[in-house]
C-alpha cells in the first residue's frame, strides 16, 4: 500500500501495522519488520518508522525488546460492565480458556474473609486456587473463597481444571452470582507469581479483590486476583454527568 502526504507517515505507518495485526497477518508473540525493514519498504527514514513502532507499542498491540526487535502482544481487554466469569470471557473473545488448579481445599475463615463473606471466624470456607490461561498462555493468578455450607462437596465433585465455577454454582446449587463489588489496583508481582505467570522483573500486575453477590444480595465469593500486566487491561466508558452511564453494580 502506497503512502500519501495527507497524514504524517509515521501514523499511516503506524495503521497499517495495526491493520495487519487486527486481520491476524501478524500473531501475538511474532516479531514486527525492523526500522531498517520498514523504512525500506515505505521508502521512509529510520526515524520515521522508529516513530510508528513507538507509536504501536503506545496502543498496547505491542513490546520491544532491546536488542531483539519488536512483538505483538496484544493485550486481553476487559469492558467493566458486566459480571461474567473467566470462562465465559475468553470464550467470548475467541479464545480457549483454561486453568490449573494448585489448591483446592476447606479452609477455617480468618477475620478479615469471614468478614467480606459475612461468615463466622473459624468457619469452613472452601478454598480454590487456580491459574487462569487463555490459548495456552498465563494470563491470572485467582484465590477464591466461598462458604462451604452454601456450596457442600463442591470441591469433591467437580474438576475445576475443567469446569467453571459461576456455572457449577448455578447448575447444581442454585445459585446466581448477579453483581459485583471490586477494587482494582497496580502493584509488582511477588517472586512466585512473576515464576507462574511468566512475568519479566520489572512488569507489574493488575491486582484484583471482589466480593461476588447473588440476587438476595448475600455474598457467595470472596476472590483476590493478580492480572499478567502485559496481557490483560480493562477499560470502561465514562460519560457527562447527568447522561446515560455506566452501572457499577455489575450484572
Amino acid at each position: 500500500m502506497m503512502l500519501n502526504g495527507a497524514t504524517p507517515l509515521y501514523v499511516q505507518i503506524r495503521d497499517l501495522l495495526q491493520q495487519q495485526i487486527e486481520q491476524g497477518v501478524f500473531a501475538t508473540g511474532e516479531r514486527l519488520p525492523s526500522e531498517r525493514e520498514l523504512s525500506q519498504a515505505y521508502g521512509v527514514s529510520r526515524m520515521t518508522a522508529r516513530q510508528a513502532l513507538q507509536l504501536l507499542q503506545q496502543s498496547g498491540l505491542t513490546q520491544s525488546h532491546v536488542g531483539k526487535g519488536t512483538y505483538v502482544s496484544r493485550k486481553i481487554d476487559q469492558e467493566l460492565r458486566e459480571l461474567t466469569s473467566f470462562t465465559q470471557e475468553m470464550s467470548n473473545k475467541g479464545l480457549h480458556p483454561s486453568s490449573h488448579v494448585l489448591v483446592a481445599e476447606l479452609q477455617p475463615a480468618d477475620e478479615g474473609v469471614a468478614e467480606r463473606l459475612q461468615a463466622g471466624i473459624g468457619e469452613d470456607l472452601v478454598l480454590l486456587v487456580r491459574v487462569r490461561l487463555a490459548g495456552g498462555k498465563p494470563i491470572a493468578i485467582e484465590r477464591a473463597h466461598l462458604r462451604h455450607a452454601s456450596c457442600p462437596n463442591l470441591l469433591e465433585a467437580h474438576d475445576f481444571a475443567q469446569e467453571s465455577l459461576y456455572q457449577v454454582l448455578q447448575t447444581q446449587y442454585g445459585i446466581h452470582l448477579v453483581w459485583a463489588s471490586q477494587r482494582i489496583a497496580a502493584r509488582m508481582p511477588e517472586t512466585y507469581e512473576r515464576a507462574v505467570l511468566e512475568i519479566g522483573a520489572q512488569v507489574p500486575v493488575l491486582s484484583l479483590e471482589r466480593v461476588t453477590y447473588d440476587e438476595t444480595d448475600h455474598p457467595v465469593e470472596y476472590v483476590r486476583s493478580c492480572y499478567h500486566g502485559e496481557r490483560y487491561q480493562m477499560h470502561t466508558v465514562l460519560r457527562e454527568l447527568g447522561q446515560p452511564s455506566v452501572e457499577w453494580r455489575y450484572r
